[in-house]
């Protein structure tokens, strides 16, 4: 019994740190608190607090929210306007990510090549990372006017006049195109690091097997840029799912719209906002809230799950 109790002293003895461990421990400890606690109070914080937000009727003024259950999420199921901005949510997300990941790709393979004035290149596809949404969305704007935009002075010699920001049929292509242009240059520095982080030595192989541009590119690119690709996949998505200033500048919802147009391009984040802060219906937009998140969880997870199938590793 004696020998047993040594042994286990013995052992708490090696498992206690040296005094230079714990002052490592103690000083990495102190350098994180400051992000910890900035995400502890300004990310979990607010989260937890949006989920039982989401269980009350409060318009933000009261001092005390009241207490429903999940009577908000129930008129979320009946809401007309937050099922459209569900179904416009999806179809920008499915638009955008999709085609600035193809374009992206194509871009990087070309800005990795060994092209006259590869530097200019690379400068010009980057501008609008650099650039602020807002302003990109405000620019556009203009660019896009029907009678004066630059867009339509080229479109029109060709017997197009499209209203963007007038019809309810091109206002989302107008958005769409917008998030495109803006979303090009993330995804091609991904891309580009991808790239470059791929031997050599596979495409000398291929040369040596006379397999052609698209066989090496099909066949080594792709499988090998993939990780880049779902990368860009899954944030780009998550980013698509919660897009709000693109919209809000894009269609001028400067004060609360309900027409036609506002109804086909309005996004899941543009009515939580006009709910929360036009409404003061805050518990009714941290319902709406709560599901979206839920939405992206379950979207991400089964990005996840694709995973296992499509992306290939080194």
């Amino acid at each position: 019994m004696s020998e047993a109790i040594t042994a286990a002293k013995d052992a708490v003895v090696k498992k206690r740190l040296s005094p230079h461990k714990r002052n490592s421990w103690m000083w990495g400890y102190f350098f994180i608190a400051p992000m910890s606690l900035g995400v502890l109070l300004f990310a979990i914080g607010p989260t937890i607090f949006a989920f039982y937000m989401s269980l009350t009727d409060w318009d933000g003024l009261r001092a005390q929210p009241s207490f429903i259950g999940f009577e908000n999420f129930i008129n979320l199921a009946n809401d007309h306007v937050v099922i459209q901005e569900f179904r416009n949510t999806i179809v920008y997300s499915l638009s955008v990510v999709p085609a600035t990941i193809a374009i992206a790709i194509v871009l990087a393979v070309f800005l990795n090549s060994k092209i006259p004035a590869r530097t200019f290149f690379r400068v010009i596809y980057f501008l609008p990372i650099v650039t602020m949404p807002v302003a990109v969305a405000t620019v556009w704007r203009y660019l896009l006017h029907s009678e004066l935009g630059l867009v339509n002075v080229i479109l029109r010699p060709f017997g197009l006049n499209p209203q963007w920001l007038a019809d309810p049929n091109w206002i989302m292509p107008a958005v769409v195109i917008v998030a495109i242009w803006g979303g090009l240059a993330f995804a091609i520095i991904i891309l580009l690091a991808g790239l470059q982080s791929i031997s050599t030595t596979y495409y000398e192989a291929a040369d040596i097997d006379g397999a052609t541009a698209w066989s090496k590119f099909y066949y080594i690119t792709l499988p090998l840029l993939s990780p880049s690709i779902f990368f860009l996949f899954v944030t780009s998505f998550i980013g698509a799912f919660r897009v709000f200033d693109i919209i809000y500048i894009i269609s001028g919802a400067t004060q609360i719209a309900r027409g036609p147009v506002d109804f086909a391009v309005r996004s899941v984040v543009y009515g939580i906002f006009e709910r929360g802060f036009f409404f003061n219906q805050m518990g009714y937009a941290a319902a709406q809230a709560v599901v979206l998140f839920f939405f992206i969880l379950v979207f991400t997870g089964f990005q996840f799950f694709m995973q296992k199938k499509v992306v290939f590793y080194n």
